[in-house]
């Protein structure tokens, strides 16, 4: 049986330490993450919406989003709360009112103030994946008149491009540039990078990115506050105390509540990167012993052939 399709029958599994994979309608196999619901009917040209991240009053995490633009696929000019977009496959477009339209790369984030008239889209010669991180609760001030309406075919044309800020380019497999971090809390070194840095215009928490090499994995730990994996590279695994051992693929979300313990990392055959997200404020681990490599292996060739 294909893994796409075993990893689908998974959404059954009950959830101690709720693990919510991001599984969606459409199901291409040449999307990198799975693009979910057909949104296009609001959009010039097709796009899909996958929610990741719906906020609630445990993680308070901002509402994050996966967007999926078909080549020449774009918003109109929209406000709304506070956001972040973070491309993470392809080559998108984001323009604020007044300004350059911004080219958007994997590993890329830009940020766009409340209230303040924007547009995002790919390009028109690639598909382009993004996350979008925002205040759903913001409510647009009285009087507050923003740009609207669609993004003209002729406008699209003829755009003055510049590149997003960037500080560093992530590394081949790489989704964000990372580097190497030596811990004993990891059978190996691993990569550490910053896909969005607190604070920002969403008010979210950093999004911190780990890259695993094959293999790699971390010691069983608890998050004081909770933690939220979203997967982006590879394949990885994710279990928590007295659960199932979880096979996460790019989109896939892993909660794990406050105080419960889990450990995570790369599947044996392969790299893994994922965003660790805890709570804005203090942040408490507690790291003990590692899960034995053998019991991993032999549970790993398991859930891949069940």
């Amino acid at each position: 049986m294909n893994m796409k399709k075993k990893l689908a029958a998974m959404l059954a599994l009950g959830l101690l330490c709720v693990s919510s994979f991001a599984f969606a309608e459409a199901t291409a196999a040449d999307f990198k993450y799975l693009p979910g619901t057909d949104v296009s009917s609001r959009f010039t040209g097709t796009v899909y919406r996958n929610d990741l991240i719906n906020l609630d009053p445990t993680y308070n995490v901002p509402q994050t989003n996966l967007i999926t633009f078909e080549p020449g696929s774009r918003s109109s000019w929209h406000v709304h709360g506070g956001m972040v977009v973070v491309g993470v496959e392809g080559t998108g477009i984001v323009q604020i009112d007044g300004q350059p339209a911004i080219l958007i790369r994997k590993g890329d984030a830009v940020q766009i103030p409340a209230g303040v008239s924007h547009w995002h889209g790919a390009t028109k010669d690639s598909r382009f994946q993004q996350l979008v991180i925002y205040d759903k609760n913001w409510k647009a001030p009285d009087g507050l008149k923003g740009r609207t309406g669609k993004v003209t075919d002729e406008e699209y044309a003829n755009l003055e491009f510049v590149e997003a800020p960037r500080k560093e380019m992530p590394a081949k497999n790489f989704t964000f540039a990372a580097n190497k971090f030596n811990s004993p809390n990891f059978t190996k070194p691993v990569y550490l990078g910053k896909a969005v840095t607190a604070p920002n215009e969403a008010g979210s928490p950093d999004y911190t990115y780990v890259f695993f090499p094959k293999g790699v994995y971390n010691k069983w730990h608890m998050h004081g506050e909770g933690q939220i994996l979203i997967a982006t590279d590879g394949i990885g695994l994710h279990q928590m105390q007295n659960g199932e051992l979880q096979i996460m693929l790019p989109g896939d979300v892993a909660y794990c509540p406050p105080g419960e313990t889990h450990w995570h990392g790369a599947a044996p055959n392969s790299s893994f990167g994922h965003l660790a997200i805890s709570p804005l404020g203090p942040h408490t681990v507690k790291w003990y012993d590692f899960k034995d490599k053998k019991e991993l292996k032999n549970e790993y060739s398991i859930r891949k052939e069940s």
